[in-house]
């Protein structure tokens, strides 16, 4: 019998989905149990001497809150520092892998601080990025491991060694779980994997067992959102997309009455924003169903379609109509455990959880694989 050499393991697995809503991720420890970390997309430029002010507030606030990186002479702060102290957006233009840099540095902070870790750790990472920059994961790979060896944060220097790397376009995690579960019969399907995010549509097709390289568009739920905005005046993306959100199907005064401040026509505010969230939204699924049914094979081909994602549930009632004959299976029957839901993100986690199960097989096989390799060298 072969023991597993524990010290072998990686100190941290991380898996991270870089949001255009926010960055999720999944993080385990050596011998713990995975959590969930929810951060705000936006990342700024900062000087070092500000940025190094706010560590005054480190012990007061979630590392979340108060993360920062920097790489040479480039800082940048993260997540809600950047957005709360230095103004800055959500950072959608950009293609993901460009913030994704800082968003892992600061990811891997918050994770040393959470569980007290010396500055110097192994680390394997799983990253999530659109099937339309997927290609760029090469590029990325030795930029994370170089920068990874030493980067500043509000706590000093920190090493982490990359020992493990896997990207895979967003809705690889639910995929790679949907074929654990299906078994065999993955190889005699059609299935149409449809991811849609806030701020891209996704659409790969798996051919019995054979997954292509997909397709992206500007399709996310900021399309939406941006028509409401263009149609009304002096909202906050932040609010209005959480109004959006718990509105549902069904939009009422009460759902926005905290964005319309006006004391003599706030009524006729709400009506105006309660309209254009109707009528965006229309417009919104017409041009996402539209584009599905343009790069999606035929019904009479698919056998199943897997749609996931965070907008998937807002436009359940219209995707619907797009598959009427086709079974859809939502975001892939994962279940995410209740002890990762505290921060309410819901099916939001389903894609990075589920690549985060895999990528953790993953570890535990390659370090089998490596002591029984060093066992039979010995032998």
């Amino acid at each position: 019998m072969v023991r597993l050499n524990r010290q072998a393991y990686p100190e941290v697995t991380l898996t991270i989905d870089f949001g255009g809503s926010g960055t999720k991720a999944i993080a385990q420890i050596r011998g713990g149990k995975p959590i969930a970390i929810w951060m705000e997309p936006s990342v700024i430029e900062a000087s070092k001497i500000s940025l190094a002010f706010q560590t005054r507030n480190l012990g007061n606030a979630y590392p979340e809150n108060t993360a920062w990186v920097g790489i040479g002479e480039d800082y940048r702060a993260v997540g809600y520092l950047a957005r709360s102290t230095y103004s800055a957006t959500s950072g959608l233009k950009p293609r993901k892998y460009e913030l994704g840099l800082y968003k892992t540095l600061a990811a891997v902070w918050v994770i040393k601080q959470k569980f007290k870790l010396t500055e110097s750790f192994d680390i394997s990472l799983a990253l999530l990025l659109p099937p339309g920059e997927f290609e760029d994961s090469a590029l990325l790979k030795p930029i994370l491991r170089d920068a990874l060896a030493e980067f500043d944060s509000p706590t000093g220097k920190v090493n982490a060694n990359l020992i493990g790397y896997e990207c895979f376009p967003e809705g690889g995690g639910i995929y790679a779980m949907y074929c654990k579960n299906t078994g065999e019969a993955i190889r005699r399907k059609v299935i149409a994997l449809v991811m849609l995010g806030y701020r891209n549509a996704s659409v790969m097709i798996s051919r019995r067992g054979i997954l292509n390289r997909g397709k992206t568009a500007n399709l996310g739920m900021v399309k939406m959102v941006d028509l409401v905005i263009d149609r009304t005046s002096g909202l906050s993306t932040e609010e209005l997309i959480k109004a959006i959100a718990n509105a549902g199907n069904e939009p009422k005064p009460q759902h926005f009455h905290h964005l319309c401040n006006s004391s003599n026509h706030q009524d006729a505010e709400i009506e105006k924003v309660i309209l254009a969230v109707h009528s965006s939204r229309a417009e919104y699924a017409i041009a996402l169903t539209n584009w599905l049914k343009e790069v999606l094979p035929s019904s009479n081909e698919l056998d199943e379609v897997i749609i996931c994602g965070g907008t998937a549930d807002y436009l359940r009632e219209e995707l619907d109509t797009v598959f009427p004959i086709t079974p859809i299976v939502w975001h892939g029957s994962v279940e995410i455990p209740s002890n990762l839901n505290e921060k309410w993100l819901g099916s939001r986690l389903a894609d990075v959880w589920a690549l985060s199960v895999y990528h953790s097989i993953k570890v535990r096989a390659g370090i089998k694989l490596q002591n029984a390799s060093e066992v039979t060298s010995n032998g």
